[in-house]
């Protein structure tokens, strides 16, 4: 598949990101291409637009009104409405349209360490953890958890996103060795159903336990390595931890092979453009007759899963 990336807001670090993504591709089945009228698809790949939340000057683009069978968005708004079909990190289920959404990881970190940890050679001192803000009323009740745990650290008072270098280095840091101490990362929601911590925890190796109702699960990988709990049942994640403590290391092996597979660098471009080729598919198809609208589902909804399992045997036997 040819695909054109741009966005409506001009060049971000989002949209930079995802070009060096390609640049790392190791899979080699999709390309960019530099003119939209040649390309399968184009993707506005966009960050979170405080000034225009309704993404008007994306709806005004022209690519849009000249080729609407096949744009797409990528969309990381934490309270997101669907703008255009696409990539959606935070598509609450009670919103999501599996004809037009694929739920999707963030494609950047903002911790520069996140990529360290794992290979660190610390004691792991606490059984869970938490180091985060309180931007939901059930983060509130992670942070009455500190008694269970010294790993939990309310950190309400520090913004990532209006901040200094010199803040967000060491903020960052202290993030990574309260990870890297740790067996379960909690990951509970934020203002959005998704938080960058899940996956950052995927990336350093650490067995995540999600928080969140409302998550819509990523099509890409087994999520069997994953502790979910729900926002009622905070007060028993230590008992529940206790429990499972023996799986933690386990778990924490699972998630980031999930992530080498699916969201590593050398891989996240392609599982992009198979996302976007999926609902190209089914917007093309979308009028078919009703009978075969179930098997179109079932088909799209195991091609996606099926990207971790041919990148194993690529793996084993090349």
């Amino acid at each position: 598949m040819k695909l054109y990336l741009t966005s409506a807001y001009g060049t971000h670090d989002m949209l930079d990101r995802l070009v060096e993504l390609f640049a790392l591709d190791s899979v080699g089945q999709h390309e960019l291409c530099e003119s939209p009228s040649d390309a399968d698809a184009i993707l506005f790949v966009e960050d979170t637009h405080f000034k225009d939340y309704f993404f008007r000057a994306l709806l005004e683009h022209p690519l849009v009104s000249q080729y609407p069978e096949k744009v797409f968005m990528y969309n990381e708004a934490d309270k997101p409405w669907c703008v255009l079909p696409g990539l959606y990190c935070c598509m609450s289920s009670r919103f999501f349209q599996d004809n037009r959404q694929v739920a999707f990881p963030y494609i950047k970190t903002p911790n520069a360490f996140i990529s360290e940890v794992r290979n660190w050679d610390v004691e792991k001192k606490w059984l869970f953890s938490f180091v985060g803000s309180t931007s939901h009323s059930c983060r509130k009740q992670v942070i009455a958890l500190a008694d269970d745990s010294k790993g939990i650290k309310d950190t309400s008072d520090f913004n990532v996103w209006d901040s200094s270098s010199p803040e967000r280095a060491v903020q960052g840091m202290e993030f990574a060795q309260t990870m890297a101490e740790s067996r379960y990362m909690l990951c509970p929601r934020g203002i959005g159903t998704s938080s960058f911590r899940l996956f950052e925890t995927m990336e350093a190796q650490r067995a995540p336990v999600l928080i969140s109702d409302h998550w819509v699960p990523p099509p890409h990988v087994d999520w069997d390595f994953l502790v979910t709990v729900k926002q009622r049942d905070i007060k028993k994640i230590p008992e529940l931890l206790r429990s499972i403590s023996d799986e933690a290391e386990d778990r924490g092996k699972a998630a980031r092979k999930a992530w080498e597979q699916a969201y590593g660098p050398d891989v996240m471009f392609d599982t992009v453009a198979e996302s976007i080729a999926f609902l190209l598919y089914e917007q093309k198809y979308q009028e078919d007759a009703d009978k075969w609208l179930g098997i179109r589902k079932f088909l799209i909804g195991s091609e996606l899963r099926t990207l971790t399992m041919a990148r194993q045997l690529k793996e084993q036997f090349f």
